[in-house]
């Protein structure tokens, strides 16, 4: 080597070791769930990021009922079906706790009412509202015997059915309701219109005979008072 004009020794230049250090990657078998688990969802939000119209996912908070991790391929949406039979019921719980509401106040009105007539029936509130003639056994009752406040306990017959020679309806008043509900349902025999669809007018001279228009005033007053109670909830 010449420096200077000076002849030196060839220096003889020692290499440089460098040392790169690779980390490791650790094998996927390796990793534990939870990391498996983060990569996933990582990766598939780059998944739904870059293809909008063919991977969609939504996740649900935890919950009581936790829901599961729904995809959506193309625009079909496999969640639809889940989703609308939920609505469903959910629809349909609601509804009923609407009705039973509902029904738990109209009760406490018509025992009010029927306890401030000093009527018996008040103690059958719940039998009567369970018959689809509820109103219309309260109103004859009223027409044939100042609201069961005047009938021959051994017959449960509070409505005046047999005329002269009055039917036995049970042995108490609860069971007289139910047939008088029945009986209302199936009679006149030879008519295609019973008395349950009929109009007290309708009912005069056939159930009531002889016909007397004071029996469609009285029933009427109190089928209008009761029908008056349903429509107030």
């Amino acid at each position: 080597m010449i420096l200077d004009g000076i002849i030196k020794p060839e220096t003889k230049l020692q290499p440089i070791e460098t040392t790169v250090q690779v980390s490791q990657k650790a094998s996927w078998l390796s990793l534990p769930i939870k990391h498996k688990l983060a990569t996933f969802i990582s990766l598939l939000s780059l998944t739904s990021f870059m293809l909008p119209h063919q991977a969609y996912a939504w996740a649900f908070p935890q919950s009581a009922n936790p829901q599961p991790l729904v995809f959506i391929v193309g625009t079909r949406m496999v969640y639809l079906d889940t989703l609308n039979l939920q609505l469903s019921r959910l629809y349909e719980h609601n509804q009923m706790q609407e009705d039973l509401d509902r029904q738990i106040e109209l009760n406490k009105l018509l025992k009010n009412y029927l306890k401030e007539q000093g009527s018996p029936l008040a103690a059958y509130t719940s039998t009567l509202l369970q018959l689809n003639n509820w109103k219309k056994i309260i109103a004859l009752s009223n027409a044939e015997s100042g609201m069961c406040r005047h009938y021959p306990v051994t017959k449960s017959n509070c409505w005046g059915v047999g005329g002269s020679n009055l039917w036995y309806m049970g042995s108490n008043l609860g069971e007289g309701i139910i047939s008088m509900n029945h009986f209302l349902n199936s009679y006149p025999n030879n008519s295609k219109v019973k008395y349950s669809q009929m109009s007290f007018k309708q009912m005069n001279g056939l159930y009531k005979q002889p016909a007397a228009q004071h029996w469609v005033i009285n029933n009427q007053s109190i089928y209008d008072d009761l029908t008056a109670i349903e429509n107030s909830l």
